[in-house]
C-alpha cells in the first residue's frame, strides 16, 4: 500500500516524442512499475493507433495521458522536477545515478508531486528545458553505445523508484512548486540586476548556476517565502535610496 501511495505522485513527462510506438512502450513500462501518470509535451498523440499496439495492457495510461504545449505548464505544480540526459558538462551537474535519484525522491514523494522529464528520441532535452529542472540524472551505459531507447530509459528509472518505494518511508514538508520557484528566480534576477551583481554578458550563466544551486537543495515553500522576503527587502532599500 505504501508503495502505491508514493508512486501515485510521480509523473513521466515526455517532451516532443516523435514516435507513438515509443509512447505505447513507455506506458507499458510505467504500468509494470506501478506509475500511472503520463504527460506528453508538444509531441505526437498518445491516442495514436500505433501507441495502443505497443501498450499491451496499459491502454488506460494512454487514455488518461495529459497533453501540454510547454514543459513549463506541465511542471507548474510539481515540487521536484528531474531532467534526464545522456550528456555531461558543467550545465548538467551533479548527475545522479538512477539509484541515487530514487533514494532522494521516494522520501519526499508522499507530500510532493514529482516529474521525470525525458527529451525527444533524436535530441534529448534542450538546455533551456534542463534549466527548468531541479535535479539531473544519467543512466550509466557502455561508452561505445550509450544511447538508450526512450521506453528503456523510462523503465530503468521507474524500476529504481519502485524498488526504493518498498524500502523507504519518511515524512517531509511539501516542496515549493516549480511555479513558485520560477517566480522566486524571476524576482531574484530582477533584484540582482538592480544591485549590479548581474551584468549582461554573464547574466544567463550566473542564473543557470543559481538555478542548479537552489534546485539541488529541494526547497520547501517556507524557504522560497523567506528568499522572496529578502529580495523584497532589498528592493525596498533600493527604492528608499533613490528617493
Amino acid at each position: 500500500m505504501q508503495a502505491k501511495i508514493v508512486l501515485d505522485s510521480i509523473s513521466i513527462i515526455l517532451v516532443r516524442p516523435r514516435f507513438p510506438e515509443n509512447i505505447g512502450s513507455v506506458a507499458r513500462a510505467m504500468k509494470n512499475m506501478g506509475i500511472h501518470r503520463l504527460i506528453v509535451v508538444d509531441g505526437c498523440s498518445p491516442l495514436h493507433m500505433n501507441a495502443y499496439k505497443l501498450a499491451s495492457g496499459a491502454e488506460e495510461i494512454l487514455e488518461r495521458a495529459e497533453e501540454c504545449p510547454t514543459l513549463s505548464e506541465a511542471i507548474s505544480e510539481m515540487g521536484c522536477v528531474v531532467g534526464t540526459t545522456s550528456r555531461t558538462g558543467k550545465e548538467r551537474t551533479p548527475l545522479l545515478t538512477p539509484e541515487e535519484l530514487a533514494t532522494k525522491l521516494i522520501p519526499i514523494s508522499k507530500k510532493n508531486f514529482i516529474g521525470l522529464v525525458f527529451g525527444s528520441e533524436k535530441e534529448g532535452l534542450k538546455n533551456e528545458e534542463l534549466s527548468l529542472c531541479h535535479l539531473y540524472t544519467r543512466i550509466p551505459s557502455s561508452e561505445s553505445f550509450p544511447s538508450l531507447n526512450l521506453a528503456q530509459a523510462v523503465m530503468v528509472l521507474c524500476y529504481e523508484l519502485f524498488q526504493s518505494s518498498n524500502l523507504i518511508s519518511r515524512r517531509h514538508a511539501p516542496l515549493a512548486s516549480a511555479e513558485q520557484m520560477e517566480k522566486m528566480f524571476e524576482h531574484m534576477e530582477r533584484t540582482l540586476l538592480d544591485i549590479g551583481f548581474l551584468e549582461a554578458e554573464n547574466m544567463k550563466r550566473i542564473m543557470r548556476t543559481l538555478r542548479r544551486l537552489f534546485g539541488r537543495s529541494q526547497m520547501e515553500e517556507r524557504d522560497v517565502q523567506i528568499l522572496q522576503g529578502i529580495w523584497s527587502r532589498v528592493d525596498w532599500i533600493l527604492r528608499r535610496k533613490k528617493v
